[in-house]
């Protein structure tokens, strides 16, 4: 332990480093300029150097104390962050939770925002992403699948209705109907490559009959484009509620295809240590009333 200094005398050099003078230092750590004075010198005693040199009525480093200074003021900068985030989430529980980009910011977040007024000792940290990648680190999450993932807790959230939307026009009062699509640009999201196809098997068409494609990658972007008249996306119903209500989007609701298991879960690991705060996300989110 000999090169560890008296950390009360580490702490009082870096403040009176860092802020040029003495009485700032002292005004910094709550002490009197004596005390700060005295844990100065005891670190020059340990270390047998000088590490400041008096200017007038301030301090100046020597050599080797902004020698010193330098190597260790980003390790102290890094216990005084950690202390701030200890301080934020001291007896709080951390749940790590990942999305699909465009499901978070059209359903996910108005629901967490209602979850942690409700649950303020639980802190949701939310990441997303277009695709979904295995190698993510989380403690829940939002999948889009059948629901059968070994050793996995999951929960269908929502309905995974598709139907084609598009931007109404003063000359397209009406909807379309299928024998009118083969005539339109269709907007398909790289990320769910098989959301047309679905859809055409559902209703017996052949996609080689579609020759207008453009593609996009992510739902969110389909969706703008959709809004901007640049064609028509498949939807997943949930997520353009918005624009359906206020007329932005008009849909073939008769060519509505529910894709059944096939939807978004809530998913974690079988024999979380969180489960119990994991289950009462689940209930938050599935309660949500708007």
């Amino acid at each position: 332990m000999r090169d560890l200094p008296p950390l009360n005398a580490l702490l009082a050099f870096e403040t009176v480093a860092r802020t040029g003078s003495v009485h700032a230092a002292a005004d910094a750590l709550s002490v009197t300029s004596g005390a700060v004075s005295r844990q100065l010198r005891l670190l020059e005693e340990h270390f047998g150097t000088s590490l400041f040199q008096r200017h007038g009525r301030g301090l100046l480093l020597t050599d080797a104390g902004n020698a010193y200074y330098q190597q260790i003021r980003e390790h102290v900068e890094g216990l005084r962050l950690a202390g701030q985030v200890l301080h934020r989430t001291a007896g709080r529980s951390v749940i790590r939770l990942h999305s699909f980009t465009t499901f978070a910011t059209r359903w996910l977040i108005p629901r967490l925002t209602a979850f942690q007024l409700a649950n303020p000792d639980i802190d949701i940290r939310l990441t997303t992403a277009s695709d979904w990648d295995d190698a993510t680190h989380y403690d829940a999450a939002i999948r889009l699948g059948n629901g059968d993932w070994p050793q996995m807790h999951a929960t269908p959230l929502v309905e995974n209705i598709l139907l084609p939307v598009c931007r109404p026009t003063p000359e397209r009062k009406t909807m379309l109907n299928l024998h009118d699509l083969p005539k339109q640009t269709l907007l398909r999201v790289r990320g769910r490559p098989d959301d047309w196809r679905l859809w055409a098997e559902a209703w017996h068409l052949n996609l080689a009959d579609f020759p207008a494609w453009r593609d996009l990658e992510s739902s969110a972007l389909a969706y703008q484009a959709a809004l901007e008249g640049q064609g028509m996306a498949l939807a997943q119903r949930v997520l353009v509620e918005r624009e359906l209500e206020d007329g932005s989007l008009m849909a073939m609701e008769e060519y509505a295809v529910n894709c059944g298991s096939l939807t978004y879960y809530l998913v974690w690991q079988e024999k979380s240590l969180k489960e119990k705060n994991l289950l009462l996300l689940e209930k938050g989110l599935l309660n949500y009333s708007g």
